[in-house]
């Protein structure tokens, strides 16, 4: 069940946000590469506005969280290299 995952992906949101922190660094070219505890924040609220019974199983529930940090975190990388390497970051969690 859903609840029965809450804490791994509890982990995994955390284990990403610090991934991404450390691998997408601020630049010149990049200065909007700040990521900090709104970001993750924003995907528990996406996370928070869904409706329990739309989640008949957990991994439909870890397929919602998948889309919540593409959207807060992927959305904000400029170019295609950047999302596939976020993309290999998020899928190891």
């Amino acid at each position: 069940s859903v609840q029965d995952q809450s804490n791994n992906l509890i982990k995994a949101a955390m284990g990403l946000h610090s991934l991404v922190s450390t691998n997408f660094k601020k630049t010149a070219a990049n200065f909007h590469y700040e990521f900090n505890i709104r970001h993750i924040s924003n995907v528990f609220q996406g996370l928070l506005v869904s409706s329990p019974d739309q989640f008949t199983s957990s991994d439909k529930f870890v397929l919602l969280w998948l889309h919540e940090s593409e959207r807060v975190y992927g959305d904000r990388l400029v170019n295609a290299e950047d999302l596939a390497k976020y993309n290999a970051l998020a899928q190891s969690q």
